[in-house]
């Protein structure tokens, strides 16, 4: 029944390898014709550019090979060369591109190859026209290798030879126009490499900027990144800068380019060399340096460590933060993400340039920062450890200057030209796709605002378009404007039918039909509806533009750009509203809970998880990211002990292998001084101690001398106080305050791209965690062991043990002290050390100086060792991940060319320019485009775009340039929007404000003369509370200036804010309803101080550049600047002020000092004017009260005025009396005036019960319930107890003590008015059902499980470890915890519990000389198919690498020269041992074998272990390597003799390597099985399921969900063997279950033992133990047995027999198998013996035959059933024939008288059913019914 036929061999089992990593991490296979051969390249080159750059700069492809191989015929080498060609197409991979070019650089193709091809175009005149193509592809490869790699050697030899084939074109006339132009740019480069540099400007000397001056270089040569001699102090800088033409346009391209270019590369170096320029000067004047407008600078900064992370390698550093303590870190523009700063050591004569790429505000407000720099990885690795320098920042955001430079940079053609380039707008054409004769648009969307768009899903849908046209229920009314002829204008609908105003009208017609397009929007004018609305009827009309003059349907993107996220997303929402299809908002932090499913991130997840992504991306992404984290381990793990090392103390036991024999010195020093000082101290807290914090003086067990100096607290205290005191600030209890929005987080917000969403995600580490909290668990591993005193923590670690006390603010003095140490550079030199050990000086008698500058000495070798260990590895990583990075880029270009609609900010849009200029937009709408610098417009326009839609407003915000000088002077503030309308072209300006009531937009007409109200602003309700809807508060209380965030805040207006907003607020204003505005982000702060969160939450409070493009129904406007100098700052930008104004609907309240606003600004001056003319203006508000509105009301000129409304009305009492008859106890209020939601507070004092001296003592408002006043009372139990008066005695629980006694005797645990306890959990002395005596619960006495351990010996002969209980009383052992760590056949160590070994799961080890196995141990080896690499001077094998060798082993010596000249020990052929016998003879001679100091004695390498051997002694080994003394062996891998490592690849034994890997592999079959019976029986298994569920349900459920389990993934033969078991067990217990239940005796404990039996079967398992099947077996037989004996037992009974006095053992069999424990063999037999006597001497029939008898006489006779009798006596006769009496005889065995007559049977005689089963004799009237139909 059950099957030991599983395959089982001694495997092993591991964990499996992934199969990617698996992959990655070995070599490519085969020749590289697999790879990249030709028919490879044939398919390649029509591929897509991204593709065929990914495939070629892979070094899977081994395109290497293919380029330095040098039998290429000219089809072979024109292939290479388009193949090359098409990669160079590719302009987002910057990284790929230069792998490929810098692999063909270093190749014999572009010397040898190219050279020979285009020679023999040049002597054949067929080729020459053959190979055109061939001749185009040259020149692109010499254009790149110019622009890329400018020094290559081949470039001149390759101009010279495309020289010559392009003059024999001209001379055979076969020269086309475009050919001809493209080796026009190859002979520029080529000019521009052999020009020389131009000279150095004369720095001493600043000319006048003239705009008609052209530069001495080309732009496209300067470097993006900053250089020293850009910034560098003491040189005299004169930028060529030429300012950007607000009206007329430009001579050309080039010069356009190269003025943006140059101003926007200005706008991020200048501040960085005026602040450095003027640092300098204000230290070589007073030196010291106060405040500098443009810079920040820090001191003592140290670079610490590299540290890797998703965007490459950045360095971690730290400065001093001792001056920067009162910085708020969460709010400060320092060093946020992105920023610029330069590091110099020598007062910024040389720099060192980086950006900021991670900002931790815990780790930054300590001192550290990561920074990238922009120096190669050898050179930052060269610099001095302990190097200080002085960092200089600038807020520029480096990485969006850096996109759009290298866009402008690449930029050859642009589109518009016409209008951008040469503003020639007086004609405006329409786009591209219009130009096609009678276009149509369907204009019904238009008319229909609610009908939702449908577009195609190919992104939802995984590529698959929507198959059929959508249909939609338009009206009637729009059925006109179906089919529009969009450039007949007379033919269009009216401005009524699409729900628009006329001016609104005339901007969508302009949109729709102009190929460019700039529409402007007032405030309120609604400039995203317009927007929207354009956006729809495109949307609609998809196909118009999507196909090209051809007529083919292209797949092109519209591309939608705003400036800010919270812009982008509301417009996308707009359109996610009206339309549903493909929509991506690629990039920037969205806020917005509805684009989280369009989000980029969201997708790339998808595409992931359904394998949508191009297959050889994915594969290169995962190939290049495990590289990845292999060296980001090596690299993290380094870089944090030097991190600790930088800035703790760390352990002696970290740095002993630098400190020589001090270290025992330290350690023994620190017991000698316990002893000495506190003999008290234990050993243990001694050994616990850190002697290194105890010698330099900071520990808590010794107070020491350092030298004759005792430890100087004291001096501790001066050091500190002569930098200044710290200040010992406890937090106390904080108020939680409002959140605000200010520019610190716009900045921010704008410059992180959300593509956090790494390929790790398809790499878990470590067992699933993620790798930020892995690297976290790693770090603080390696800090608790490493530290041994946190400087870091110091004042804030408790203080342990009975050592000396210090308090917190000692504590800080000390960490200032202890800081202060760690930066110091001073150090004993090497010679100094060396000294020391020399004269055995004794450390512990050092000066505290001396200690440090000894301490300095060891950290900095502990570094510099540990830096050793990674150097060359930050490059490494660097260029994988810029790799990494493009890969990414390119799945990202995949998605998105999926899109119908791909959303960005300017930012986003800037990093991602490569990609756009590869999918190619043609519809490209700008929101918000007058805020934008007019270069990141530029660079979102590919040569596909052909309609640029510009929506925005140049009189509001503008472009905001880091330098205000280049906005003053060059006019990089002037936007393409605002260029274009200087220019003259057409721009539709909205009418229709629909925003401000009639008093604010009347003000804004100032700026706006002819903006006109739509109706809606004229029904706006009145502000209540306030006499005016809109007012300006006039005041001249001065401002504060905040230094460190250069900003400004004025308290007064601050506080008169926030008390008008909580008046609003009081009059029935919802929080939301209201929002604050400032200029300057100090008043922000100072409001937040002001504004409790559980007061305000709700109330929006940012600066005015954040609340660009929104509203809301009240604006209170903050101006803050009050001052005696006449200085309005941002007040001053027109722009600003507009925004400031147009921002509210219902009210709007300004407060500000307008004198001040009104002499230094004309619109101010304007604005006040307007405001007084119209009564908007006074030094107060004047406030009424809603309840009241006769009186005179609050005149509100200072914060407290508000007072004076405490709850929005006035001071009078509210008279309302409410319906309890008490009036209302509030001042006047203005919420709630019905009282329906009003409490009344009063006490009730209504009598509520018979007692009179009982009340209510709620509030009135409460309801008053039943009386609750305590009183005695006797409950239905006796007790007495305090109850509520209107509380019954019997509904009262009673809380006395139950006294009542269970049971089983104990007394109850409860109270008295609980139940009665039901479970007993009292403990008692009881004995478990296998006899063991113990402590068992009370209620468990009848089901405890015993606990005692079993400690049977298993069949593997370990001792169990299961308790006895859970080893079922030792029937079913638990399994054997004893671990296997046997050696497997494949040589590794099975890692499982005692077992036969399952297969082995490890990564095979096998190779050869050509790869490495792949597969897993548990897996067939692929054999290698390569031809055999053995061969030598004498002999050659001609085989297959996997067959077995056919020439013999070469003893000829090896002839070849060693690296140190002398002979080679080796053998012909073989590789050459690296030892000499010269060099290294007492390694060779070294005596194993018994030969190797023979002078002749020739020697063999083996590969895998490095260890060498003399050949005869190894020649012998080998051969008789397992074969014994006759006996049989065990299959195992050769072994090295000496170290016993698996011989698996060597040449000389490679065939008896090859025999023991087959003998291997066959041992694995028989681990894995035979395939077609795995296959049958996973088959098989559902059937018997399926059968056992006939006979019980919820054990084929049980074991069906087992096998589901179990087959997720792929199981062997031994795992079906173990299922099919598992099945036959259930059988067979339920088939005891079924006899049971008719013999009912026993049968309760029968059914207990089944159900641990089946509890035991029912689990699951790979495989049965030798143990498990043995105890499945036992307990099978003994539950038949005890079934058996049941039976025999019941059939004496029957027949009268005593069994007690028959058969005195039946007790004891009885007892053996009732009481549930296993049989021993001696009980097995005796149980045998028993049951075969009793079956024998009384068998089931009762017959005085035994029951093989009575069978054997029922077969012998062919008679029907019903024919035997028994006589008077019982013995047995048959009556044959019919099988009726017909007469009577005399019974052979006693002579009485048988038979009868007339078929009736006489008297005495009996029928005898039981011989044959027969109910009925044969003949009677029940026979036919009975005997024959089987009833």
């Amino acid at each position: 029944m059950i099957r030991r036929e599983g395959r089982w061999g001694s495997g092993g089992r591991g964990r499996r390898p992934g199969g990617a990593t698996a992959k990655i991490e070995g070599r490519p296979m085969g020749s590289w014709k697999l790879r990249c051969g030709f028919r490879r390249l044939q398919e390649l080159k029509t591929k897509h550019a991204n593709e065929v750059l990914t495939t070629l700069s892979s070094p899977e492809t081994r395109f290497k090979e293919a380029l330095e191989d040098e039998s290429h015929d000219s089809n072979m080498t024109a292939l290479i060369l388009r193949c090359i060609a098409k990669a160079l197409e590719c302009e987002s991979q910057r990284q790929g591109t230069i792998i490929l070019l810098t692999t063909i650089e270093n190749s014999r193709f572009p010397k040898c190859n190219l050279l020979e091809f285009l020679h023999g175009i040049v002597e054949n005149d067929y080729e020459i026209m053959e190979y055109q193509e061939s001749v185009e592809d040259a020149i692109t490869l010499f254009i790149a290798l110019g622009q890329n790699l400018p020094h290559s050697s081949t470039l001149f030899g390759l101009f010279v030879t495309i020289e010559l084939v392009i003059n024999k074109l001209k001379s055979r006339q076969l020269l086309d126009r475009s050919l001809e132009q493209e080796f026009k740019t190859c002979k520029e480069i080529k000019e521009g490499i052999m020009k020389q540099k131009p000279r150095k400007q004369n720095r001493e000397r600043r000319m006048e900027r003239d705009d008609e001056r052209e530069p001495d270089n080309d732009f496209r040569d300067i470097n993006v990144f900053p250089q020293s001699v850009d910034v560098a102090a003491g040189v005299d800088h004169n930028p060529f800068l030429r300012r950007n033409k607000e009206k007329g346009g430009y001579r050309d391209l080039d010069h356009y380019l190269d003025i943006q270019f140059r101003l926007l590369r200005e706008d991020f170096i200048s501040p960085l060399r005026d602040g450095i320029q003027e640092y300098i000067e204000a230290l070589n004047n007073t030196g010291q340096v106060k405040r500098l407008q443009d810079l920040r600078i820090y001191k003592n900064v140290q670079i610490i460590s590299p540290i890797c992370d998703k965007s490459g390698l950045s360095y971690r550093i730290c400065f001093d933060v001792d001056n920067l303590k009162f910085v708020r870190w969460e709010s400060s523009k320092r060093l946020i993400f992105g920023s610029l700063v330069c590091l110099s050591r020598d007062g910024f004569r040389t720099m060192l340039f980086a950006s900021v790429s991670n900002r931790e505000v815990k780790l930054i407000s300590k001192g550290i920062v990561d920074l990238k720099f922009e120096k190669t990885h050898e050179e930052m690795a060269a610099l001095p450890r302990d190097a200080r320098f002085v960092m200089a920042e600038t807020t520029a955001y480096f990485e969006a200057y850096k996109h759009v430079l290298h866009g402008l940079q690449n930029m050859r053609r642009i589109p518009f030209e016409k209008y951008i380039v040469r503003c020639e707008t007086d004609v405006i054409k329409p786009p591209r796709f219009l130009l096609r004769r009678n276009i149509t648009y369907d204009l019904r969307p238009l008319v229909d605002d609610d009908i939702v768009l449908q577009g195609e899903k190919k992104l939802r849908k995984v590529g698959i378009s929507i198959s059929h046209e959508p249909n939609y229920n338009f009206s009637p009314l729009s059925a006109k404007c179906a089919n529009i002829r969009i450039m007949d204008f007379e033919k269009w609908p009216s401005a009524t039918q699409l729900n628009l105003d006329g001016s609104q009208y005339k901007a969508v017609q302009r949109a729709l039909t102009n190929e460019f397009v700039i529409t402007q929007g007032p405030p309120g004018t609604g400039k995203t509806y317009i927007g929207l609305k354009i956006v729809r009827a495109l949307l609609h009309n998809y196909k118009v533009w999507n196909t090209n003059l051809n007529g083919a349907v292209e797949h092109k993107p519209m591309l939608i750009v705003c400036y800010t996220n919270h812009a982008l997303d509301q417009f996308l929402e707009g359109i996610i509203e009206c339309y549903n299809g493909d929509i991506l908002r690629v990039g920037g932090r969205s806020s917005s809970e509805v684009l989280k499913q369009y989000n980029i991130s969201t997708y790339r997840m998808k595409m992931r998880q359904s394998k949508e992504i191009d297959r050889h991306i994915s594969r290169e992404a995962r190939r290049i990211n495990w590289a990845l984290k292999q060296i980001r381990e090596v690299i993290n793990d380094t870089a944090q002990k030097i991190e600790f090392a930088e800035r703790e103390i760390i352990h002696e036991d970290y740095l002993q292998p630098f400190m020589g024999n001090y270290y025992n010195e330290l350690v023994q020093g620190v017991e000698h001084y316990v002893q000495i000082q506190n003999p008290k101290i234990s050993l243990k807290r001694i050994k616990k101690s850190s002697a290194i914090v105890e010698w330099l003086g900071y520990g808590t067990i010794l107070q020491i001398e350092h030298g004759v100096v005792e430890f100087p607290l004291e001096q501790i205290r001066r050091d500190v106080d002569e930098d200044g005191d710290l200040i010992d600030e406890l937090p106390g209890e904080q108020v939680e305050q409002v959140d605000v929005v200010d520019d610190v987080d716009r900045m921010v917000e704008m410059r992180q791209i959300d593509d956090e969403d790494d390929i790790d995600l398809d790499f878990p580490d470590n067992h699933g965690l993620p790798v930020d909290l892995e690297r976290t668990f790693s770090r603080v591993q390696i800090k608790a062991k490493a530290v041994a005193l946190n400087v870091s923590e110091f004042e804030n670690a408790d203080d342990q043990g009975e050592g000396w006390q210090i308090d917190r603010k000692q504590k800080k003095k000390m960490k200032v002290k202890l800081r202060k140490e760690l930066r110091s550079t001073n150090r004993m030199t090497e010679q100094e050390f060396l000294n020391l050990q020399r004269m055995e000086y004794d450390i512990w008698g050092l000066t505290e100086k001396d200690k440090w500058r000894l301490y300095r000495y060891w950290t900095h070798k502990f570094c510099c060792s540990y830096r050793d260990q990674i150097r060359g590895k930050e490059a490494e990583y660097e260029q994988s991940a810029t790799r990494l990075r493009e890969i990414q880029m390119q799945e990202d270009q995949q998605i998105m060319r999926l899109a119908t609609v791909i959303g960005m900010t300017t930012t986003g849009a800037a990093r991602y320019q490569s990609v756009l200029q590869e999918i190619g937009p043609k519809v490209v709408v700008v929101e918000e485009a007058a805020e934008v610098l007019e270069a990141h417009i530029l660079t979102t326009l590919s040569q596909d775009c052909e309609h640029l839609i510009l929506i925005g407003d140049h009189k509001q915000l503008k472009p905001n340039p880091t330098v205000y000088r280049l906005a003053k002077d060059y006019n990089l503030d002037v936007s393409m929007f605002e260029r274009m309308v200087k220019n003259g072209m057409e721009c539709d300006c909205l009418k229709y404000q629909h925003r401000m009531r009639p008093e604010i937009s009347k003000m804004m007409r100032i700026i706006y003369p002819e903006l006109e109200d739509h109706e809606i602003v004229r029904r706006y309700p009145d502000i209540k509370g306030i006499s005016h809807n809109f007012f300006f508060i006039h005041h001249d209380y001065l401002e504060s200036n905040e230094v460190e965030q250069k900003s400004h805040s004025n308290l007064y207006e601050a506080e008169y804010i926030v008390a008008l907003c909580r008046y609003l607020k009081l009059q029935g204003y919802k929080a939301e309803q209201i929002t604050i505005l400032t200029l300057y982000s100090g008043q922000l702060f100072q409001l937040k101080k002001l504004m409790p969160k559980n007061e305000f939450c709700g109330t929006k409070i940012t600066v005015v550049d954040n609340f660009q493009g929104e509203e809301n129904d009240i604006i209170l406007l903050s101006l803050v600047r009050s001052n005696d100098e006449g200085r309005i700052g941002f007040l001053k930008i027109e722009n600003r002020v507009c925004v400031s104004l147009s921002r509210a609907k219902h009210g709007f309240y300004v407060i500000g000092n307008f004198n001040l606003m009104s002499d230094n600004s004309d619109l101010w001056r304007k604005v006040v004017k307007h405001a007084k003319q119209e009564n908007l203006f006074a030094e107060g508000l004047q406030l009424y009260c809603q309840n009241h509105p006769n009186d005179d009301g609050i005149y509100a000129t200072m914060p407290e005025d508000f007072k004076k409304a405490p709850e929005g009305g006035c001071m009078k009492p509210c008279e309302y009396r409410l319906p309890c008859g008490h009036t209302c106890s509030l001042v006047c209020h203005v919420i709630d005036p019905g009282h329906k939601k009003a409490k009344c507070r009063k006490p009730c004092q209504k009598r509520i019960c018979d007692n009179k001296d009982h009340r209510c003592d709620k509030m009135c408002y409460q309801q008053c319930g039943e009386c609750l006043t305590p009183v005695a009372k006797t409950l239905p139990c006796r007790h007495t107890q305090q109850v509520p008066c209107s509380s019954q005695p019997h509904e009262v629980k009673c809380m006395g003590k139950c006294t009542k006694y269970l049971p089983c005797g104990h007394a109850c645990q409860n109270i008295c008015g609980e139940r009665h306890t039901e479970i007993c959990k009292q403990p008692v002395r009881g004995k478990f059902k296998c006899g063991h005596v113990g402590n068992i619960l009370c209620f468990k006495v009848d089901s405890a499980i015993c606990t005692y351990p079993c400690d049977d010996v298993l069949s593997c002969e370990h001792p169990c470890r299961g308790s006895c209980g859970e080893c079922f009383n030792g029937k079913l052992h638990v399994g054997c915890k004893e671990r296997c760590n046997r050696t497997l056949v494949c040589g590794h160590i099975c890692p499982d519990n005692c077992s036969k070994c399952p297969p082995c799961m490890k990564p095979c080890e096998n190779r050869c000389v050509h790869s490495r196995c792949m597969q897993s141990c548990r897996e067939l080896c692929v054999q290698c198919v390569e031809k055999c690499n053995w061969t030598c001077r004498h002999y050659k094998c001609t085989k297959r690498c996997f067959e077995p060798c056919n020439r013999p082993r070469c003893n000829k010596p090896c002839l070849k020269l060693l690296k140190c000249n002398h002979r080679c020990i080796g053998l012909c052929g073989e590789p050459c041992p690296k030892k000499c016998r010269i060099c290294n003879r007492e390694d060779v001679t070294d005596i194993f074998f018994g030969t190797e100091d023979e002078d002749n004695a020739r020697f063999v390498e083996l590969e895998d272990c490095g260890h060498v051997f003399e050949v005869t002694g190894l020649d012998h080994y080998i051969d008789n390597f397992g074969k014994g003394d006759g006996k049989d062996v065990s299959v195992k891998l050769i072994e090295c003799p000496r170290c016993k490592t698996p011989i698996r690849q060597n040449l000389r034994y490679g065939n008896d390597v090859k025999k023991t890997v087959l003998d291997v592999e066959n041992v694995k079959k028989k681990i894995i099985g035979d395939r077609q019976r795995i296959k049958e029986m996973r088959n098989e298994i559902p059937d018997q399921i399926s059968t056992l569920s006939s006979k019980n349900q919820s054990d084929a459920k049980a074991i069906r969900k087992v096998f589901d389990m179990l087959f997720e993934t792929n199981v062997d033969e031994n795992t079906l063997v173990a299922m099919t078991n598992q099945i036959e067990i259930l059988k067979a217990i339920n088939k005891i279950e079924e006899d049971w239940e008719k013999k009912m005796r026993n049968k309760d404990k029968c059914l207990e033992d089944l159900k641990s039996f089946r509890k035991w079967i029912i689990v699951p398992r790979k495989y049965f133990t030798e143990q498990e099947l043995a105890d499945a077996e036992d307990e099978i037989v003994r539950l038949q047995s005890f079934r058996r004996y049941i039976v025999c037992i019941d059939r004496l009974e029957s027949r009268g027999v005593q069994t007690v006095t028959k058969f005195e053992n039946l007790k004891k069999v009885e007892n053996m198998l009732s009481k549930g424990k296993k049989l021993n063999d001696d009980e097995k037999e005796y149980l045998k013996n028993v049951l075969a006597a009793l079956e024998k001497n009384f068998p089931a029939s009762g017959l005085g035959v035994s029951e093989e008898e009575r069978i054997e006489i029922v077969r012998a006779m062919p008679e029907s059933k019903g024919r035997w009798f028994k006589c008077p006596n019982g013995h047995i006769y048959m009556i044959g024939d019919c099988g009726g009496a017909t007469m009577e005889s005399r019974c052979p065995e006693c002579n009485a008288t048988i038979g009868g007559s007339s078929h009736r049977l006489r008297d005495d005689n009996q029928f005898a059913g039981e011989m044959d089963g027969a109910q009925f004799p044969a003949w009677s009237e029940q026979a036919n019914l009975l005997n024959y139909q089987g009833i």
